[in-house]
């Protein structure tokens, strides 16, 4: 299998990642799609080092280097391709596949109106964030948010890397290499006076700060987090080092997201909320979409049980 074929089979089945990953003796070749993990086929060493080549080769990445950690990217037909190497203990390469699919490729909803709440629930300023594991879908639903607040407001992106290109917004990406980390690109974007910031992730204290001082500033400033659920967003930012009383001042709403796979094939997005403006409990969205979908057909009997108990699972 060359790289061609590689992909185009991948992005036919709405592959989110591809992994080449080394074994005993030869290759594993494995696809996650619609939320799971699956095996492909087992590549010779000999082939498999070929297509790891070919990979890096057009990720504009060092072929030669097979042991430090490595970051590239390329375009395949309407798929931009985000490749991540490094050598295990053994010096063996393994190598990740990221496909982002264009826009023509529209993220699907279990229930289409919980993107209509989310969308009307946005706050003028104040910090909104979205969590949910990897391949969760986070990053279509931010672009799509943005792409509708792009139309009357100056959006400014702070990513890493930019994943999908758009002529609407200002994008700059981080290079920790060169020095330029989202705390300095905050600080910089803050002089554009943008309307709309996107931080691609908050992962540690420097950049939850800064997107916290953002926020406090006038800013509306969304951006994701890794959280099990929408509930314990507020608890991780205070374990990167947030004063809760500014938590309590900037956060203004959270989305906890999932792609769950639908009886027609491929997989929807479901989601549960909380929204700062709302001064009385509410049922469960993840709960009740949940039950709609299952009500209509859209998912099997298997997936209700399974995602129903808990929307971590």
């Amino acid at each position: 299998m060359d790289i061609n074929q590689l992909l185009s089979s991948a992005s036919e089945l709405g592959v989110s990642d591809v992994y080449i990953l080394p074994g005993q003796r030869d290759f594993e070749l494995s696809f996650h799609v619609d939320g799971h993990l699956e095996p492909v086929e087992r590549l010779p060493s000999e082939a498999a080092l070929r297509l790891i080549a070919a990979i890096k080769y057009r990720a504009s990445m060092s072929i030669s280097e097979g042991r430090r950690p490595q970051l590239g990217r390329f375009a395949f037909q309407n798929v931009w391709v985000r490749v991540s190497t490094v050598g295990d203990f053994l010096d063996r390469e393994t190598v990740v596949l990221r496909l982002i699919y264009g826009e023509d490729q529209a993220q699907r909803w279990l229930v289409p109106q919980q993107f209509d709440e989310l969308q009307a629930s946005l706050p003028a300023a104040g910090l909104f964030l979205i969590a949910g594991p990897t391949g969760s879908g986070k990053t279509s639903t931010l672009y799509r948010i943005l792409a509708n607040l792009a139309t009357e407001k100056m959006v400014l992106t702070i990513e890493d890397p930019v994943e999908v290109s758009h002529p609407e917004f200002v994008q700059l990406q981080v290079n920790e290499a060169a020095g330029i980390t989202y705390t300095e690109l905050i600080k910089v974007a803050l002089r554009h006076r943008p309307e709309v910031l996107l931080i691609g992730e908050i992962r540690d204290r420097p950049t939850a700060q800064a997107a916290i001082q953002a926020a406090l500033s006038g800013h509306l400033v969304l951006s994701t987090v890794h959280a099990l659920s929408a509930t314990e967003v507020p608890t991780r930012l205070q374990e990167l080092g947030v004063d809760a009383g500014q938590l309590r001042a900037a956060l203004q709403g959270v989305v906890y997201q999932r792609l769950l796979p639908i009886q027609a094939g491929g997989v929807a997005a479901l989601a549960d909320f909380w929204f700062k403006k709302q001064d009385r409990p509410v049922p469960s969205a993840w709960q009740a979409g949940l039950e709609t979908a299952y009500q209509k057909g859209v998912i099997s009997a298997q997936t209700y049980q399974k995602y129903q108990k808990d929307e971590t699972a």
